[in-house]
């Protein structure tokens, strides 16, 4: 018996709804990104590769009034140490190499969606002389906006399907609540690098430095920076410029790059210092730190540690610039300690 073709049409129609249903019901139930809710029966995973994807359910989801904020150098911040020296309640936002702009990204969607008490934020001067709109890794917009019809492109993703879902099905439990906010995106090598290998010497001759991008810096002081500070002046911004090691800035310097990397420190300083709620912090001349290898996994990165001590050293106000000329300052002694000889 033959089926009429408008009847199949219908049949086949209908069955084809009801699929996209159940796809969309499942990725809704299941939200292996916590978009609209947070895991249900799964312990979920924070990946560096996902952040830009994962970073949308945590600034929707979670309940917070506190924010830690840049870029690989505050993933292995802990939220609980940061509520412990601040009070608040706390959640990570980084992006691992990001931009001003990805940062200001995760800014925005926390204070859509929270009324924000305080914000802690690493500057690297390395993410502003890029122009101000690019960014490390392209935000997912339709799941960081408000538009419930963007969301097509997350309930019918082929990645979400086949990758996402299945790996929520295979670590079916209940993670604790501080542990997953606490290690979300935590990082650490297998093995530690012998201090030695990390010392880095000044050339001789000194190349000559490359000019700062100053233009670019501005930009992305101007619209990724500053708007939140001004248009929010209740929250309380706790910036400031992480210890990399000695070795790091004298690297810098080898390659040409260090005084543009000054620059950029003063420009943010003009840029801030004056804001009453704006608190900058300089942990790069954080000497007990920074010339102390055993606390660095690179060049660049420092151990867990260094995190914790620079929660506590917030609180307690230590290593404040109370001044742009104490800043200034700062940043002469930065200076010679890069090329001070003595200090290996």
């Amino acid at each position: 018996m033959r089926i009429p073709s408008d009847r199949w049409c219908k049949s086949a129609v209908a069955a084809i709804l009801f699929l996209l249903c159940l796809i969309m019901l499942l990725v809704i139930v299941i939200d292996p990104y916590e978009i609209y809710h947070k895991a249900l029966f799964y312990v979920p995973t924070f990946r560096s590769e996902t952040q830009s994807y994962s970073n949308a359910g945590v600034a929707k989801s979670f309940e917070y009034d506190s924010v830690i904020a840049g870029s690989s150098v505050t993933e292995n911040c802990m939220p609980s140490v940061y509520e412990a020296a601040l009070g608040g309640s706390f959640v990570k936002l980084c992006m691992n190499g990001g931009t001003a702009r990805d940062h200001a990204k995760m800014l925005e969607i926390a204070f859509r969606t929270h009324t924000l008490r305080r914000v802690v934020y690493g500057i690297d001067v390395f993410a502003y002389p890029v122009y101000w709109t690019n960014q490390k890794m392209k935000t997912p917009d339709y799941l960081y906006n408000a538009s419930l019809l963007d969301d097509v492109n997350y309930w019918f993703n082929q990645d979400i399907l086949i990758k996402e879902i299945p790996y929520a099905f295979r670590h079916i439990g209940k993670g604790n609540e501080t542990g997953i906010r606490d290690w979300m995106y935590a990082w650490e090598p297998p093995e530690m690098p012998e201090p030695s290998s990390l010392q880095v010497t000044v050339s001789d001759p000194v190349p000559a430095q490359k000019e700062a991008r100053i233009e670019l810096i501005e930009m992305n002081i101007e619209h990724n920076l500053l708007p939140f500070i001004e248009e929010h002046p209740d929250t309380r911004f706790d910036l400031f410029f992480p210890p990399y090691s000695l070795s790091y800035w004298r690297n810098q310097l080898n390659q040409g790059e260090f005084e543009a990397d000054m620059v950029c420190r003063s420009r943010i300083m003009e840029a801030v210092i004056g804001y009453d709620n704006v608190r900058l912090y300089d942990f790069a001349l954080k000497t007990d730190w920074i010339t102390d290898y055993s606390h660095y996994y690179d060049l660049r990165h420092y151990t867990m540690m260094i995190n914790d001590a620079m929660a506590e050293a917030i609180g307690q106000g230590e290593m404040l610039i109370h001044s742009l000329q104490d800043g200034q300052e700062n940043t002469e002694r930065l200076r010679d300690l890069v090329i001070d000889t003595n200090i290996p």
